[in-house]
């Protein structure tokens, strides 16, 4: 959730001389626009994305994936440009790969983004010790060790990928063994208390073949693995996503006293999410050749669902970015952002609320935001009948480790509180919850990302057993 409410934000997407120079407005109005909390943000780079598939493939990367490509297991059977997809509200025809890595974002000195991976992985779903995800730098090694790729038996030192960020390096997969090669993924609470899953394998073998990218935004005092349900159902219909801890504003800085200013985490956020797709994108990034650079979206929670919808416009000082081609904001925050933002978004943007959020109301936000997104084609709202704020997190799992050793009491009273306000009867049961998150962020990406029209049918009024858990609406 968001802590508190951002101040007012205009942001530019021409590049004029004017949206590059605030300074030369005048000073009186520079002033007002300090005091209300308003920035002038700048003008959007050219994009580096956008290509058609397969045309920014590194020579080594195109053989790598070819050898691959012919030692792989046969993919999901095809499917019919006009048949039905695969129903988003079960789990989808991909195995899920899972892995932990760390990227550096050079432009900005010692920010490390911890971002875990998930993808669609080979029919068996299982890894050796040391097989690698293509394009990543090292293994996860044995007992959550680093991989051992430097010249004197350490983790090899990030390598700079000229786009502003840094390839892939393989972090950690989980404490004292938790969540190793071959293994259930780990998602961790904080330390070595976490939960495993029930679907996805540390470093299973990928499949063959180039995905739409999804890079997923946590919630304020959040993590990467919030919403673990949804990255699942997300790479078992065929997306690769990226979920980085946003640093100052985790679970665990928040019971450290580590928290960034909001008003800094608002530009922070948004370069963060650049920095992934620089870092899955970059040419000299051999995992690249995983990716669809012309398929990119964004998924966010809370103070994420506002990062998500910001993201392809810019907001203070992070610029837009264009390579974004969808969004979807879940329970987003984005009241704070006057209509003149909102009417410069361009991309197809869904978003989801719950009736009963007290935190971010899906009046002002998920409502108001809908009326004013007028560019936005197509946009989409669900209201999720009885959910409140956190019903579309883990936290009710999260929950259940309460009582370990290791939980920082302040984080447990976190947890604790939390999951009182949401986890029971009256509220929307949590697997209700995440099946329509599931259905719907699906079924929007499937369609508006990758131009699958099977899933336009997932889309429309909700089937009569969800008649009275969903309400849709959506503009062309």
């Amino acid at each position: 959730m968001m802590r508190s409410v951002i101040g007012c934000v205009v942001t530019r997407r021409t590049a004029t001389p004017s949206a590059r120079r605030p300074a030369a407005l005048p000073v009186v109005l520079l002033a007002l626009l300090a005091l209300l909390g308003c920035v002038v943000g700048p003008a959007a780079p050219a994009s580096a994305g956008g290509g058609p598939p397969g045309s920014d493939r590194d020579p080594r990367a195109a053989a790598a994936a070819t050898a691959a490509a012919a030692a792989a297991p046969a993919d999901p059977p095809p499917v019919a440009a006009d048949a039905a997809g695969p129903d988003p509200d079960l789990p989808g025809p991909w195995q899920i790969g899972y892995r932990t890595v760390r990227i550096v974002d050079s432009s900005r000195p010692g920010r490390v983004l911890v971002t875990s991976l998930w993808y669609p992985a080979r029919p068996d779903a299982s890894a050796a010790p040391g097989t690698p995800l293509p394009g990543t730098s090292g293994t996860s090694g044995v007992n959550g060790v680093n991989g051992t790729n430097g010249p004197s038996g350490g983790p090899r030192a990030a390598t700079e990928s000229g786009a502003g960020g840094a390839c892939p390096e393989v972090a950690a997969a989980g404490p004292a063994g938790l969540g190793g090669p071959g293994r259930p993924a780990f998602y961790p609470l904080v330390g070595n208390v976490g939960f495993p899953s029930a679907s996805a394998v540390t470093d299973a073998a990928p499949a063959p073949g180039r995905f739409a990218l999804v890079v997923f935004s946590h919630g304020s005092a959040g993590s990467r693995v919030q919403s673990a349900y949804l990255m699942e159902a997300l790479a078992s219909h065929g997306f690769l996503v990226a979920a980085p801890d946003h640093p100052g504003d985790t679970m665990t800085d928040a019971a450290a006293g580590r928290e960034e200013r909001q008003l800094a985490l608002a530009t922070d956020r948004p370069r963060d999410v650049s920095a992934v797709i620089d870092a899955l994108t970059a040419r000299s990034c051999l995992v690249a050749s995983r990716v669809r650079r012309d398929e990119i979206g964004v998924v966010g929670f809370s103070f994420g669902g506002f990062t998500a919808v910001v993201s392809s416009i810019g907001v203070l000082s992070a610029p837009a970015d264009r390579r974004i081609r969808a969004s979807v904001g879940i329970a987003a925050a984005t009241s704070p952002l006057p209509a003149a933002s909102l009417a410069q978004v361009r991309v197809p943007t869904l978003l989801i609320g719950g009736t009963r959020d007290v935190n971010v109301p899906i009046a002002r936000n998920v409502d108001r935001a809908f009326n004013l997104l007028v560019d936005s084609h197509p946009r989409m709202t669900v209201a999720v009948t009885g959910a409140v704020h956190n019903s579309f997190t883990e936290i009710c799992r999260q929950a259940g480790l309460l009582g370990a050793a290791g939980i920082p009491a302040v984080l447990g009273m976190q947890v604790a509180l939390t999951s009182a306000a949401t986890c029971w009867w009256p509220r929307i049961a949590p697997a209700d919850a995440h099946r329509l998150a599931d259905r719907y962020t699906v079924a929007f990406l499937a369609l508006h990302l990758r131009g699958e029209p099977g899933y336009a049918r997932y889309l429309t009024s909700p089937e009569a057993g969800d008649a009275r858990l969903a309400t849709v609406r959506s503009s062309p």
